[in-house]
C-alpha cells in the first residue's frame, strides 16, 4: 500500500468539506426557495380572501341604503292613499330582507373578526415564530392587523 503524504490527506479533507458545505448550501436554497413558494401561495390566497371581504361590506352597505329608500317611498305611498294590504305586505318584505342584511353583516362581522387570529395561528403553525411575525406583518399590509380590524367597519 503506498504511503499518503500529510498534506494530501489535508487536501482531500478540505475538498470533501468542500463538497459537504455545497451540498448543504443547495439543501438549503431548495428549503428556502419551498418556503417562499409556500408564503408566496399563502399570500395570494389572503389577498383573494380580503378582496373578496371588502366588497361584499360595501354591497351589504348599498342594499341597506336602498332598502331603507324604498322604505320611504313605500312610506309615501301610505301616506298617497295606496292599498294598505299591499303596503302591509311590501313592508312586511322589507322587514325581512333587513333582518337578512343585519344576519350578513354580522356574519361578515365575525369573519373578519376570526380572520387575523386563525391567519397568525396557521402560519405560527406552519412556520413557527417566522411564521407569526409573517403573519401580522403580512395582514397589517393587507390592512386585516389587529387594530386595523375594527377601523375598516
Amino acid at each position: 500500500m503506498a504511503e499518503r503524504s500529510l498534506g494530501r490527506t489535508f487536501w482531500n479533507l478540505v475538498l470533501a468539506l468542500v463538497n459537504a458545505t455545497l451540498i448543504l448550501l443547495a439543501l438549503c436554497l431548495w428549503l428556502g426557495w419551498s418556503l417562499f413558494s409556500s408564503v408566496e401561495h399563502i399570500t395570494d390566497d389572503m389577498t383573494d380572501v380580503v378582496a373578496t371581504i371588502r366588497p361584499l361590506r360595501s354591497e351589504i352597505r348599498d342594499l341597506t341604503t336602498e332598502i331603507s329608500e324604498t322604505r320611504s317611498n313605500l312610506a309615501a305611498l301610505r301616506e298617497g292613499g295606496a292599498d294598505l294590504q299591499v303596503c302591509s305586505a311590501l313592508e312586511a318584505q322589507l322587514a325581512g330582507a333587513e333582518a337578512r342584511v343585519a344576519e350578513l353583516t354580522e356574519t361578515l362581522g365575525g369573519i373578519e373578526d376570526d380572520l387575523y387570529p386563525a391567519i397568525e395561528q396557521a402560519a405560527g403553525t406552519a412556520f413557527g415564530n417566522l411564521g407569526s411575525g409573517f403573519a401580522a406583518t403580512l395582514l397589517e399590509a393587507v390592512g386585516l392587523g389587529p387594530d386595523n380590524a375594527t377601523a375598516t367597519r
